[in-house]
């Protein structure tokens, strides 16, 4: 995708017309010449848009740009829609979806939680990085999150891959024994769990591809449990107002 979007200077780019009779795109001939011109990039899914005159693509499993149907060009940006109740980013409404219907089916047990002090009042999922500034800036706060009612869902995403030290490490702290402590004494004392691996290191590898899933490209990331991304280093005060608590 970073190849693909820098061929287009971030914005769009001219291929060959491909339309069919009836005004739709002509698939297999679209992703043919998407091919020749972009031969590391591969077109999972084509689907309708919201937006008249536009088709989402999905590259390689998770990445969307848009095309027109004539297939003269491709958006490589977001495409807002003006709509009666306001403007909608229709790549992060997508993804909101994705984030929400997967989500719903994660099994919370292979996450690193820590739970909200008395009444829960909602949850948020945080995509973290052990090395990340902004993620043990972020763990600073914990407590004062969960004193606000709000329980702290992990999942693992090293930025440098999962071949990366980081991720290696990670593998550990998600199989300590007591793994809120090991993340914690990771973020804020550089101290990485010795702890054997089991299956539970798989958690790591799962929650790296459904970050990329859910279009995660840096760390935190922070979702609630709808889909909706609520920014990636916010302040207690910042995190209570978007939440409307």
């Amino acid at each position: 995708m970073k190849a693909l979007t820098a061929t287009a200077l971030g914005l769009l780019l001219a291929v060959a017309a491909i339309a069919r009779a009836d005004g739709g795109i002509d698939e297999k001939a679209f992703r043919a010449e998407f091919k020749q011109a972009f031969p590391r990039a591969t077109i999972t899914a084509i689907d309708s848009s919201p937006a008249d005159g536009l088709v989402e693509v999905e590259i390689n499993g998770r990445d969307i740009v848009y095309a027109s149907t004539d297939g003269k060009l491709i958006f490589t940006g977001d495409v807002i829609q003006m709509r009666d109740a306001g403007p909608v980013n229709l790549k992060e409404e997508r993804y909101e979806k994705v984030r929400r219907d997967g989500l719903a089916g994660l099994d919370k047990s292979r996450m690193i939680t820590y739970p909200a002090k008395g009444k829960e009042k909602t949850e948020i999922f945080a995509f973290t990085d052990i090395t990340c500034g902004y993620c043990r800036k972020l763990h600073r706060h914990i407590e004062e999150y969960t004193e606000q009612g709000i329980t702290v869902h992990y999942l693992a995403f090293p930025r440098g891959g999962l071949s990366s030290q980081a991720a290696e490490d990670m593998r550990h702290i998600w199989c300590d024994a007591k793994p809120t402590q090991a993340l914690t004494a990771a973020k804020m004392d550089d101290k990485i769990s010795k702890a054997d691996l089991g299956d539970c290191a798989d958690s790591v590898n799962l929650d790296y591809q459904m970050g990329l899933e859910f279009g995660v490209r840096g760390t935190p990331a922070i979702y609630t449990a709808e889909g909706q991304q609520l920014g990636g280093y916010v302040t207690p005060e910042q995190l209570q107002e978007r939440l409307d608590l």
